[in-house]
């Protein structure tokens, strides 16, 4: 159903991140295979390194296109979906572990996170892998089961450095499950060996990757700094709309648990504790951005305590339990509840972000192989869709504007583009005043006071945050007689 219900249902065009990182892993497979080394260097400012989850979907992407890039991270969230049921079965029963996974699958954030190539589904496969890993170890008497716990965690911070904040509650879950199940001694020996295996995964990586990803890391996830601040009760509202039923049914399986399951109270403790970590560093962060797809990683460590809440009100964890089973209605119920919300809510997610199906067709109706320089404020997304029609040094875009001029002057920011428009740099600009509307709008003015442009379309279209237009622009025949004179020839109701 989880497959199913993402492949059926989700459609929309490249996202935002979707673009750049497949885009950036296709530039580096084709460097790799003897092709002109990438010009950005994407180490720098990259979320997660850019040689783990961007190759492998720029690979697929250049075999079998975006599809293929998605098909993959679905693939990494039905192994989520699939450790949601081995941890679950390993701690509780069988009847929990089928609740936990069914209400995980059918989640509108887990099924959104299944049709985006990001690095989010091949992280939070590693998060889940290295839990599982830690209660595998944690209940076998096979001490050595716990070296694996290292290198799969680091590897999930490879995939995208945020999953360091779910270093600490794997090793918790790893240490009170083998005090729980084996004793004390046992427990330290395990912590040990995953201790030992994570420094030295954490060495090698060290030694291996590019030192860059450190300012990417501080730039990126530990030292981000928060440009589009929201109320913190907005957020938490945002939260409890997307996972409230989950995180609330979790609460109801922390309390019989702390109640009834002596020995495995601080498990439940740590679940729940580390299921918040992520919403609570956007409430604190105020910090919107990724929060729908970071409230899956929580989910995950929730599920487990919401299918043994399921599984008991069900009847299966009740000593008194019926022998009729009439009542695992009422957990098939709420896991009813959750897959129509989840349904809703994924398709919604989807929809956030306008199609560009149109912007594609208007770029290829334009663009040559290999001619003219671009300058586009939507560069992720116009620049992916052109893939096969331009190479990488012809897109330019606001985000760090550069421009060294016929005298050899090297110029930066609003200057560089100024300058730039003057000496008629851009064959062709692409603006939707959306992502950069102040560098846009003044942009636009210089164009339209240069008159060196021509606006040869405009495309509608619609995202999360209303209707607008995709506006193409391209160099005049002959200089100072373009067709666009002034911003009023752009439909747009409201002016800066």
């Amino acid at each position: 159903m989880q497959a199913l219900v993402s492949v059926v249902t989700l459609r929309n065009t490249a996202f935002q991140d979707e673009g750049l990182y497949l885009y950036a892993g296709r530039q580096i497979v084709r460097h790799w295979m003897g092709g002109p080394a990438p010009l950005d260097h994407y180490a720098y400012y990259f979320s997660g390194y850019p040689y783990v989850y961007p190759v492998i979907g720029g690979f697929l992407d250049r075999i079998g296109g975006l599809e293929l890039a998605r098909s993959f991270s679905l693939l990494c969230m039905l192994g989520v979906t699939a450790l949601v049921y081995s941890v679950t079965r390993k701690v509780f029963d069988t009847p929990a572990a089928v609740f936990a996974s069914a209400a995980y699958a059918t989640t509108g954030v887990v099924l959104f996170l299944g049709r985006l190539a990001t690095f989010d589904a091949l992280c939070l496969f590693l998060i889940a892998l290295a839990a599982g890993s830690a209660v595998h170890a944690g209940t076998t008497k096979h001490a050595w089961a716990a070296l694996a716990v290292g290198p799969v965690i680091v590897l999930a911070i490879l995939a995208k450095y945020a999953a360091g904040l779910f270093v600490l509650p794997v090793f918790g879950l790893l240490a009170c499950l083998s005090i729980a199940f084996l004793g004390w001694r046992p427990a330290f020996l395990r912590v040990f060996l995953a201790g030992a295996s994570l420094a030295v995964s954490l060495g090698i990586a060290y030694l291996v990757v590019d030192h860059q990803a450190f300012h990417a890391l501080d730039g990126s996830t530990t030292g981000r700094e928060t440009f589009l601040k929201a109320p913190r009760p907005d957020l938490f509202s945002h939260i409890l709309q997307m996972g409230g039923i989950i995180f609330g049914i979790a609460l109801v399986g922390l309390v019989i648990l702390l109640k009834r399951r002596r020995g495995l109270r601080l498990f439940a403790v740590i679940l729940f504790a580390s299921s918040w970590l992520a919403p609570l560093y956007h409430i604190y962060m105020r910090e919107p951005i990724s929060l729908d797809k970071h409230i899956g990683y929580g989910l995950f460590f929730a599920v487990p305590l919401a299918g043994y809440a399921l599984a008991w009100l069900s009847g299966y964890e009740r000593p008194t339990f019926s022998s009729n089973r009439a009542f695992w209605l009422g957990g098939v119920a709420v896991v009813l509840v959750i897959t129509t919300l989840g349904l809703r809510q994924s398709q919604t997610l989807f929809d956030n972000w306008a199609n560009t199906s149109k912007l594609s067709y208007a770029l290829h109706t334009q663009l040559r192989d290999g001619t003219g320089r671009i300058l586009a404020e939507d560069i992720e997304v116009a620049r992916f869709d052109a893939r096969d029609v331009t190479e990488e040094w012809q897109w330019n875009s606001f985000y760090y504007p550069y421009y060294v001029d016929p005298a050899g002057h090297q110029l930066l920011g609003n200057e560089a583009l100024g300058r730039a428009l003057k000496d008629r740099y851009y064959d062709f600009v692409e603006l939707s005043f959306n992502y950069f509307p102040e560098q846009a709008y003044w942009f636009a003015g210089q164009m339209a006071a240069d008159r060196n442009y021509d606006l040869i379309t405009s495309i509608p279209f619609t995202n999360s945050y209303g209707k607008g237009h995709y506006y193409l622009f391209r160099s005049a025949l002959v200089p100072g007689h373009g067709n666009f004179t002034g911003l009023p020839q752009l439909r747009m109701n409201v002016w800066p």
